[in-house]
This record gives C-alpha cells, structure tokens and sequence, in this order.
C-alpha cells in the first residue's frame, strides 16, 4: 500500500474501546481520513490480582490485527500508539503487549494519567474555537476519569481511577441495577471526587465532556428532547436517572437512543457522570466530538513540526529546580558530537536516540537541587517518577536510566520496565562528555577529540596529546573510566594520544 505522508494515525488502547484515528491538516485543521473503533472491553478482562486473562487479550490482539492492517498506508514516524488505564494497571502487561507489538509492527507508549489528561484537553481545545475563558474538561473512559481546566492549554490535570467498565463490573454485577446500587456507585465516585472539588471550584467557565460515555449520554438526551443537542443539562441527567433505575438488569434499559454495545459499560459510566454533576454543582456540559486521539494527532505533528511539548517540559525542569542551563548546554553538545561514533550499536533509534541524550545532558544535575551526595540517584528518582507532560513512562524510564548512570559506577536498573533496554554505549557517550566539562570550564574543547566504536563493546577516544598534558586531572579522570567500564561493564575504552 502507498503510503500517505501528509497522513498522520493516532491509536488509542483504552480501556473499554480501542480508537484509531488516521488524519492530516488542511489550513492547520484536522482533516479525518479514517476512523475505526473496536469495543474491546479490556478492563472487563481484569481479575482480582490485576491479571489480564487470555480471552480478553485475544480479543484485543484480534481488533489490532485490523488496525494493523489500517496503517499500513502512514509513514511509521507518523503513527503514536498509546496505552491508558487498564495497561497501566495490570500486572502482566508486558505479556499483552509483546504480543500487541508483535501484531502491530510498533511500539506501545504507556502513557500516566496526567499525561492522558493533557492529550484529552489537547484534543477538545482543538474542537472548540480558542478562547480566553477557562474551561473544564471531563472524559470518562473505560477505567479512569481525567479532569482538566486551562483556557488554550491546560492548567490543573487530576486522573482518577474510576470509569465506565471498573464502575459497572464493581458496582452493577451480572449486570443488575438497583436505587441502591446506584447510590453505592455515585458516592464512591464522589468520595474520589471530592478531594479536589475545591480546587477546581469557581476555576471554570464552562464545562465540555468527551469520550463514549458522555457522547451516548449527549445524544440519548438529545434524541429525547431532554437538552438541546450537543449538550447534557442537570434536568436532563434526573430524567434519565428514572429511566435507567427503571430497569433491573442493563439487558432491560431499552432507552430511547442508547447503542446496544454500550448497555454493558452505561450504568457505570452513567453513576460517575451524576457523581461529577453533584459534585462540582455543575448545570450542564457540552459534548465535544473529540478526544485522546485527535489531541495525540495533534501532539505528534507537533513533535515533526518543532512544537514538541517534550522540549517545553525540560525547559521548566531546568527553571524548576535550578539547574546550570550553560553546563547542561556544554555536555549536550558535546553528546552529539560524539554520538555519531556510537549509533550503529545502539538500541534506541537514532533519531531518538539524539533527543534523549540531549535532555539526559541538560537534566543530569538535577539531583542537586535535592542533595549533592548521591545526586544521580535523585535526578533518577525524579525523572522515573514525576509528571512530565509529553513524556511516556517508557521515554521517562530511559531518561532516568541515562541520568543514574552518567556518573560512579554503572548499574543495571532494579525495575525494568517494558520496551526499555539499558543502552550502555548511549550511556558511555554521557558519562565521557560529563568528565570533559567536570571543571565547568566554559571554553569549546579542541577538535582533535574524537571517538570511535567498531563494536558495542569496544571504544576508541582520541585525544590530542597537548591538550591532555594541560588536563591531567581529566586525563587521570578517563584512565579510572576506562578502569571502571572495564570492570563493570565489560567494555573496553581505550585512550590515543594524539599529535
């Protein structure tokens, strides 16, 4: 199949729908090429360990298969593949998505919560025309509820672990309703709620919602007269109220409007959007047609067209914690000079591969804004585990890596986490750069120094010998390198002195 390369492919692994949106831009809108939607019900797939029984990942691997089939038309740069709730939770993930990768020819980026919320705003703040006033975001999904507020770009993100499908298998078994059923659901979704009703009061002009949930809600009311289309009133959801708790199983909600593939999941769904509703006292709230995977299209042309979020995040890092800009900047470059040398060998794409060294470079102080004993520890912990909006937790664990590693003696991560391989000669080309610049001298370094890799194992630092002879602390640095890489890793690095 031709591929399109104005085309750019979204796929979203949700918990309750797998969503693939194929897209380009005309006159900077989103134009839709293809869509195609999948009720896969992974979360249903859950047991009481957090184990994703086979049946629902063959039920998931069948839909990727059509997916796969889908995409093959969008240059891979082009395509961003994301995991949400249920794959963040589950305890075998890693199973399903050798699997999945293997049917798809492509990687799986787990996204965090806060991270889904910020590609949920981005998705709606594109369907609305850009405003000043403040807008509140909601998306029930499968397994998680995010809510946002921001005005062109979000704000305050919160994701919260409850949706259409844990709410519905949790609250209404067998697919039974009952009043009191019903009200168990809508408190313990206002019990989750609750800590951050306060926050978000009064910090909102108008509420938007998106995703299936709120978009059958829409439209059943819509279909009823119960609100105008478009938008879901407070008096709306009471009539539907009745007309849900009607009903004793969800085979019997024969609702005007309502799909016969979302009876399963809509009590559930149904009792946390009341629950919002109550909570936040709120009197209505327009439906978007977009969602998650309209804000990933529009994050990864941004990634292709140097509007990379990413960069944005490092950059308040860096102000954030108070690290040396100009040292990080010296080390970045000199990352990228020698990297070259090393690319053949590496694991990590080289396009990528480049990026991340980079914001390895720039962040590898961080850990001094905690302690200065230890501080490649802490910078590591950091980045492993701080929201940081752009970021996947697979990209998050790579840079941590980097971070750990950049100076002492080389460790093998104690977690490993999935899709990531420690990438030892990327890690070597940090750890040299950092010794160059451990004076902090501001001045560039002799074009003379170079570095070779004819294997993985082995490198090649060629050094003028001049340059050394006035550097003997960096030279008797680079001896004890090569001593430890040695030792620790197997690796050879040989120091030439140049003429």
């Amino acid at each position: 199949m031709a591929q399109n390369s104005d085309s750019y492919a979204a796929l979203d692994l949700g918990s309750n729908s797998f969503h693939l949106l194929i897209a380009s831009f005309q006159d900077n809108k989103l134009r839709v090429i293809d869509r195609h939607k999948d009720m896969v019900r992974l979360a249903a797939g859950l047991d009481d360990d957090g184990r994703l029984s086979d049946v629902a990942q063959d039920r998931a691997l069948e839909s990727l298969a059509k997916m796969a089939d889908r995409l093959r038309g969008v240059p891979r740069r082009q395509i961003r593949i994301v995991g949400t709730n249920t794959l963040r939770a589950a305890v075998n993930a890693s199973e399903f998505m050798a699997k999945a990768e293997s049917v798809l020819g492509l990687p799986i980026n787990i996204i965090s919560g806060t991270e889904e919320a910020r590609l949920v705003y981005l998705g709606v703040a594109n369907d609305f025309a850009p405003e000043k006033q403040r807008r509140l975001v909601i998306d029930i999904g499968g397994g998680s509820t995010e809510l946002v507020i921001g005005t062109n770009t979000p704000r305050q993100l919160e994701s919260l672990p409850m949706g259409c499908v844990s709410f519905s298998m949790r609250y209404f078994k067998n697919g039974d309703i009952s009043d009191k059923a019903f009200k168990k659901a809508v408190n313990a979704a206002r019990q989750m709620i609750g800590p951050y009703v306060e926050p978000f009061r009064a910090q909102w002009d108008e509420a938007v919602g998106s995703s299936g949930t709120i978009r059958s809600i829409g439209k059943i009311l819509a279909d009823q007269q119960f609100s105008e289309a478009g938008y879901i009133s407070a008096e709306g959801l009471e009539k539907l109220k009745d007309q849900v708790l009607s009903a004793d199983n969800n085979r019997n909600l024969n609702i005007p409007g309502l799909s016969e593939d979302r009876k399963d999941v809509f009590v559930g769904g149904f009792a946390v959007l009341y629950a919002l509703f109550q909570e936040l006292d709120m009197q209505g709230l327009h439906v978007s047609a977009y969602a998650i995977r309209e804000g990933i299209v529009h994050d990864l042309a941004g990634r292709l067209h140097h509007r990379d979020k990413r960069e944005d995040t490092i950059k308040q890092f860096i102000v954030q914690y108070g690290i040396d800009s100009a040292q990080g900047d010296r080390v970045a470059d000199l990352c990228s000079r020698l990297l070259p040398a090393v690319a053949p060998h590496i694991n990590t794409p080289e396009s990528e591969a480049e990026s991340l060294l980079r914001w390895a470079a720039q962040l590898h102080e961080l850990g001094l804004a905690i302690a200065h004993g230890g501080y490649h520890k802490h910078g590591a912990y950091i980045l492993g585990n701080a929201d940081m909006p752009g970021f996947s937790r697979q990209e998050q664990a790579r840079l941590s890596f980097l971070v750990a590693n950049h100076r002492r003696k080389p460790k093998q991560p104690s977690v490993l986490t999935y899709g990531v391989t420690p990438d030892w000669p990327l890690t070597c080309v940090l750890r040299l750069a950092c010794i160059f610049y451990r004076r902090r001298q501001p001045k560039k370094l002799p074009d003379g120094i170079s570095l070779q890799s004819s294997k993985a194992d082995e490198l090649l630092l060629s050094i003028p010998e001049n340059w050394l002879s006035i550097n003997p602390l960096i030279a008797a640095d680079l001896e004890d390198e090569a001593e430890l890489l040695n030792k620790s890793l197997n690796i050879k690095l040989s120091i030439e002195r140049i003429n």
